[in-house]
């Protein structure tokens, strides 16, 4: 039985015989060494609980305990490891540093998100379903508003038998994490006189979306239940799925929902090492369904050892200990990291500046970016722009300022049609399509860019290890950017539409080969829904610019300051940070769920390495969002008004 990333899916290259490295000889790579606790986590090779907060390097620490199990054989070819992850670009980013580091094992460390996985499992195997949970039309996937899931509770409360009827207050923002997500389907549709109150509200549901004449609709939510579902009912997957991946690892544990950890323990629990890293003081999920003390189940359900990593590999000393305070308020028993990244002199390492008005925080913080730049070698891409929750709220402002320096801003939470920009600048799609676009438009001295889309071209026609295949796919890479080269001269951006020039690249490449690589290699990415994004992005970076090359940099935003939501800053880092909008109105949903809002706090604040600048205005400080100026005094920041 093929399982999602085995020998024989499109695109997953075979790998290479290598010389196994004896476990007490094996040495870290690309890196001088390792923390004495991350020797002793990498070394173990049952279950793994690792502690790593902001800046200790969990990324690498997976990197280097894949190259250790790949190497030694611990995990044996041809068997694989599986990493998890709960955003694309995490997952995407894990799998290029396993690349990086043992390239030849590449093809055997199989990275994508939770979502991802769960939905292969699905989208292979949906056949073997049992006869009570079987499609009729197929799926799509459709997130339900809060407001379409309080009018289903509303109307299953008038419908539904008097005996249950009191007993269905669920809360409508809950109901889809927690009571769809926490219940096991079962193999059979239970019937109205084996139902309590909870199994009649999930039955409905699922009866409402999925049980239902023609295509189902269903949530990640669902896709993971019926995953589960699938794994129990058939015993061959769940055996192959464990022979394939003696070892999963599972990254941002603290962010694991019911339905996830479930199918974690009922897939991998028992037989499977698996390794979770996580930091309970990071949780900023909850309102997603994230399990609390989630560290702590998984060390209790599968008796393992955990360790905590004890360096900072980002922030200068100044700024651990401004974090340590933050922490201290999650967790009062926390111990302080040690910084050991290297403090620059002529900084304020934090400070708290108060504006006026937001006009004139926007035009004093673009002067003092292009001040600094120009003082400085940073580049735009060392700042970061961060807030709780609106960012529209102040893109246009800070874009019109930044831009009078020639600076440009680049909002990752821009909507391009299903997607943001975040996750589409991490697509396998879009890093495909601007590679050629790039080669086309600058054939000389692309080296990496050719090197990469080479690769991913490599594996779109199953290449990568016969010679002369892979000779063969350079020569149409030649081929096909020659032919682009030639279309994009005679259509510059002001004569040639972005959906034209979209047009354009997929006709000079496999389109069905592509897709099926798509599919294999990035489970969770729909191929239509983000090339619709890259047409819409590619329109947007047109407008007005005379020169390809300069509407491509336009597309990527390299070289911009990032404007993005403390959520979507998790795992990023910047020299300075600006934490914009420490007010009520950024804030207003602290009060509901204080604790959340600190760990989103800590998670914006501890992104920065050497400078970090809150910014308020003079409305009112006291209620439930004193806290946070009270932990910024406790932490010795400074205030200074700017007016």
């Amino acid at each position: 039985m093929s399982v999602p990333g085995q020998q024989g899916s499109p695109g997953q290259p075979k790998p290479r015989a290598t010389t196994r490295i004896p476990a007490g000889e094996w040495q870290p790579i690309g890196i001088a060494d390792l923390e004495p606790a991350a020797w002793k986590a990498l070394r173990d090779t049952g279950n793994v609980a690792l502690v790593a907060g902001p800046g200790a390097g969990k990324t690498e620490f997976l990197a280097q305990r894949a190259a250790y199990f790949l190497q030694t054989g611990i995990c044996p070819w041809p068997q694989r490891i599986l990493a998890i992850s709960f955003k694309k670009d995490a997952a995407a980013n894990l799998g290029r540093r396993v690349a990086s580091r043992v390239p030849e094992h590449a093809g055997r460390f199989v990275s994508m998100t939770f979502d991802a996985f769960t939905k292969s499992l699905v989208d292979r195997f949906a056949t073997a379903l049992p006869a009570d949970w079987q499609m009729s039309d197929g799926y799509e996937i459709r997130l339900e508003t809060k407001a379409e899931v309080r009018q289903f509770l509303n109307d299953l409360a008038f419908s539904a038998p008097a005996s249950l009827s009191r007993q269905l207050g669920f809360q409508s923002g809950r109901f889809i994490p927690d009571v769809v997500g926490g219940w096991h389907l079962p193999e059979s549709i239970p019937t109205d006189d084996e139902v309590d109150a909870v199994t009649y509200a999930v039955r409905e549901w699922w009866r409402a979306c999925y049980l239902r004449p023609g295509m189902a609709k269903v949530e990640f939510v669902m896709l993971n239940r019926l995953a589960e579902l699938l794994v129990r009912a058939v015993p061959k997957l769940k055996r192959a799925l464990r022979m394939t991946y003696p070892m999963v690892f599972v990254d941002e544990f603290q962010d694991t929902t019911s339905a996830q950890f479930s199918f974690l323990t009922s897939v991998f629990g028992g037989e499977t090492a698996v390794t979770a890293v996580g930091d309970s003081k990071q949780r900023i999920m909850g309102f997603a369904g994230a399990l609390p003390e989630a560290l702590q189940r998984f060390t209790n359900a599968f008796d393992a050892t955990s360790y905590a990593l004890a360096w900072n590999f980002r922030s200068s000393d100044a700024l651990v200990e401004l974090q340590h305070v933050i922490a201290s308020r999650l967790e009062p028993t926390t111990v302080r990291a040690t910084s050991k990244a290297t403090a620059e002199d002529g900084h304020e390492p934090a400070a708290l500046w108060t504006f006026s008005s937001s006009g004139r925080e926007a035009t004093f913080i673009a002067d003092w970016i292009a001040r600094d730049i120009a003082a400085s070698d940073r580049t735009p891409a060392d700042f970061a722009l961060i807030a709780r929750q609106t960012i529209k709220d102040f893109e246009p402002q800070f874009r019109v300022r930044l831009a009078a320096h020639g600076i440009r801003v680049r909002n990752d939470d821009a909507r391009l049609g299903k997607m943001t920009l975040q996750d589409l600048l991490k697509s396998e799609t879009a890093r495909l399509l601007l590679g050629l676009l790039r080669l086309a438009n600058e054939p000389h001295g692309l080296t990496t860019v050719w090197r990469d889309v080479s690769a991913t071209m490599e594996r779109v026609h199953g290449a990568t290890d016969d010679d002369r295949a892979r000779h063969r796919v350079g020569e149409n890479l030649a081929d096909v950017t020659a032919q682009l080269r030639t279309w994009l001269r005679a259509h510059p951006p002001a004569t040639a539409s972005a959906a034209d020039t979209v047009t354009q690249v997929i006709g000079l490449l496999d389109g069905s080969a592509l897709r099926r690589y798509v599919k294999s290699a990035a489970p969770g990415e729909d191929f239509d829904i983000a090339l619709g994004a890259f047409e819409a992005r590619l329109k947007t970076a047109s407008a007005g610019t005379a020169e390809w090359g300069d509407v491509l940099d336009e597309f990527e935003g390299a070289n911009a300051v990032v404007l993005l939501t403390a959520h979507r800053s998790k795992g990023l880092e910047y020299h300075t940070v600006f934490f914009l909008g420490i007010h009520a109105r950024q804030w207003w949903a602290y009060q509901h769920d204080p604790r959340e809002g600190t760990s989103a706090f800590f998670v914006g604040l501890s992104r920065a390495a050497h400078r970090l600048i809150f910014t308020t205005d003079g409305t009112e400080r006291t209620g439930p969002i004193g806290d946070l100026f009270t932990m910024l005094t406790e932490a010795g920041v400074p205030e200074i008004d700017h007016g």
